[in-house]
C-alpha cells in the first residue's frame, strides 16, 4: 500500500463509517466469545482464584504444564478480546508469567469453535498447520515469558468471596460477572474494536488482495503492519483463509493473519501493558513478529497456492475499508458486513447486552458477594443409599456435564446432517429458482439467502456427525454458495437480464444437483 493510494482514497467521511462499522461487527462477530470470557473470569473468582488451579496443572516451569493449558485452551471458546477478562484474573491471582502468556496469546487460536468451522471449509492440512503454528508459539511464548526477570509481577487481585456453595455461589458468580462485564477488562475491550476501526479506516478496499499476491515478495511484512492493531475474530479469519485458498493467493500471509490478527491486537497489547509494563510486553511482541516472519517466509516453498490465476475475492473485505463507505449506504454496507452471523452471534449479542444491563445495576445498587448462612445443628439420618451428600465440586462437574449435553443437543438441532440439509435445500430451491426466472427481486433475494444460510450449516453438521467433507466434496459447497452469492449480488443490482435470468436459474440447479450427487454418492 503506497501513501499516494492512501491519500487519493482517504476521506473523512469513510473513515467514520468504517470506524462505526467495525466496532459494530467485531462485537457482534465477538460477542459469544466475550460473554464466555467474562462467565469464566467470574467462576475462577467466586471458586478461590488461581489457586484452586495450582494442583490440576502441576509443578511449575515444565511443558508438560504448558500442554495442559493447551488442551484447557481447546476446551474454551475464547477470542483475542474475550481472553482479557480471563488473562486479567489470572494476572491478579498471581499466576506465572510462563502460563499467563500461553493462557493470553494461544487461547484464541485454539478457540474450539473456530476449528470447527475451519475443518468444514478449509483443506485438513491448513487446519493442520495453523494448529501446529499454535502449539509451536506456546512454547516459544512460554520460554520468552519464563525469561523474564523475578521481581514480583503486578498484582491487583478484586474482592473476592469465601468459597461458597449452592445458590450462595450463583449470586456470587452473578455479581462477578457483572463487575467484570463493567470494569477494565470491559474498557480494554471496547478500546481494541475502536483501535481495530481506526485502523480499518486507513486500508483501502482491495488492499489486502495485492498484498496477499503469491508475487509479492513482501506480503508477510505489509501483512503484519495492517493486521498488527486490528482485531481480527475466529470467523474473520476462517473466512479469509478459505478466500485466500479459492483465489490462489499466498497461504503464507495467512500465518501471519493469524499470529498478527487473531492472537495479538490493539486491545491485547495495553491489557497486557497494564499487567507486565511496556517492556515485557513489547518483548513477546517483537518474539511475535521473528516467529511469524520465520514461519511465513518458511511456507512459501513448502506450501505454494493452489493451481489457477489469482482472482478477486470479497472473502477479505471485513480487513479493509468498505468500497462504498458513505452515511447513506451505511446500513447496507454494514448488512454486508454481518450477512455471515449465524444464531450463536446473535444469541450471544443479546445476552452480553442483557449482562452488561446487569453489570449496570450491580454497580448501581452497590450489590456484595454473600456469604454461606451458618449451617444449623446436624442431625443424625438413617443411612440410605438415596442419602448421599455431593460436594461443590461433584455439583460443578455435573453442571458442566448437563451443560455440555445441553450444547451438544442445541448444535445438533441448528445444524442438521447431511441428508437433512439437502432435504432443506430441495424444497428451498424450487421456490427460489421460480423467483429467479420470474424476477421477482425480493422473494428471490430472500428464498436464495434461506438456500445460502442452509448451505453454510452444511459442513458444520457434517463435521459434527464425526465426518468430514473431503476436498472435491469442499470445493462444490464453495461453488455453490458463490454461485448463490454473485446471484443475490446481480438481482439486486438489476445487472441481468431477462434471458439471463432464465439461464441463472437452470445454473442453479444444476450446481444444486452436481453439489448433491457429490456430497451424498450412492444415497441419492
Amino acid at each position: 500500500m503506497s501513501v499516494g493510494d492512501f491519500w487519493h482514497t482517504f476521506s473523512i467521511e469513510a473513515a467514520v463509517v468504517t470506524v462505526l462499522m467495525t466496532i459494530v461487527r467485531i462485537l457482534v462477530e465477538s460477542s459469544a466469545t466475550i460473554l464466555v470470557g467474562v462467565l469464566c473470569a467470574a467462576a475462577i473468582r467466586v471458586s478461590g482464584g488461581y489457586q484452586t488451579l495450582q494442583t490440576w496443572l502441576g509443578p511449575e516451569g515444565n511443558y508438560e504444564r504448558t500442554f495442559r493449558l493447551l488442551t484447557a485452551c481447546l476446551c474454551i471458546p475464547v477470542c483475542g478480546l474475550g481472553v482479557i477478562p480471563i488473562a486479567k484474573e489470572l494476572a491478579g491471582g498471581g499466576m506465572p508469567r510462563r502460563d499467563l502468556a500461553v493462557v493470553w496469546l494461544v487461547a484464541p487460536l485454539l478457540n474450539p469453535l473456530s476449528l470447527l468451522y475451519a475443518i468444514s471449509v478449509l483443506p485438513i492440512w491448513q487446519s493442520g498447520v495453523f494448529l501446529a503454528v499454535a502449539c509451536c508459539y506456546a512454547v516459544v511464548v512460554a520460554e520468552v515469558a519464563d525469561r523474564f526477570s523475578s521481581e514480583d509481577q503486578q498484582k491487583s487481585p478484586s474482592p473476592a468471596p469465601v468459597v461458597t456453595s449452592g445458590t450462595t455461589r450463583l449470586w456470587n458468580a452473578a455479581v462477578a460477572a457483572g463487575r467484570i462485564a463493567t470494569g477494565w477488562a470491559a474498557f480494554y475491550i471496547l478500546l481494541g474494536t475502536v483501535i481495530s476501526g481506526l485502523v480499518v479506516g486507513l486500508i483501502p478496499a482491495g488492499t489486502f488482495e495485492k498484498v496477499l499476491s503469491f508475487q509479492n515478495t513482501a506480503g508477510p511484512l505489509e501483512t503484519m503492519l495492517m493486521t498488527g492493531p486490528q482485531m481480527v475474530t475466529p470467523i474473520t479469519f476462517t473466512m479469509a483463509v478459505s478466500a485466500i485458498h479459492s483465489t490462489h493467493l499466498a497461504f503464507a500471509c495467512a500465518i501471519v493473519l493469524q499470529l498478527l490478527g487473531v492472537a495479538w491486537c490493539g486491545g491485547t497489547f495495553l491489557a497486557m501493558r497494564s499487567v507486565w509494563g511496556s517492556r515485557r510486553t513489547v518483548g513477546l511482541l517483537v518474539v511475535t513478529l521473528v516467529f511469524a516472519t520465520t514461519a511465513s517466509y518458511g511456507t512459501y516453498s513448502m506450501f505454494p497456492p493452489a493451481p489457477g490465476d489469482e482472482e478477486e475475492t470479497h472473502g477479505l473485505d471485513t480487513l479493509a475499508r468498505p468500497y462504498h463507505a458513505t452515511f447513506d449506504q451505511f446500513p447496507t454496507v454494514l448488512g454486508q458486513q454481518l450477512r455471515h452471523t449465524d444464531v450463536i452471534m446473535q444469541a450471544g449479542t443479546l445476552f452480553l447486552g442483557i449482562l452488561m444491563l446487569w453489570g449496570i445495576v450491580v454497580r448501581s445498587k452497590g450489590l456484595q458477594f454473600r456469604e454461606d448462612p451458618i449451617e444449623p445443628t446436624e442431625v443424625k439420618t438413617p443411612d440410605s443409599r438415596w442419602n448421599v451428600e455431593l460436594t461443590p465440586g461433584q455439583v460443578g462437574i455435573s453442571f458442566v456435564g448437563v451443560a455440555a449435553f445441553a450444547i451438544v443437543m442445541l448444535m445438533y438441532s441448528i445444524f442438521p446432517g447431511v441428508e437433512e440439509s439437502f432435504e432443506q435445500m430441495q424444497k428451498v430451491s424450487a421456490d427460489a429458482v421460480i423467483a429467479v426466472k420470474t424476477n421477482r427481486s425480493r422473494e428471490a433475494q430472500q428464498r436464495l439467502a434461506q438456500w445460502d444460510t442452509v448451505a453454510a450449516r452444511l459442513p458444520v453438521g457434517w463435521v459434527l456427525r464425526m465426518g468430514v467433507p473431503n476436498n472435491r466434496q469442499a470445493a462444490e459447497i464453495r461453488a455453490l454458495r458463490e454461485l448463490l452469492w454473485k446471484t443475490r449480488q446481480q438481482i439486486a443490482q438489476a445487472e441481468l437480464t431477462d434471458a439471463e435470468v432464465k439461464d441463472r436459474g437452470t445454473a442453479l440447479m444444476d450446481q444444486f444437483q452436481s453439489c448433491r450427487v457429490v456430497c451424498l454418492g450412492d444415497k441419492t
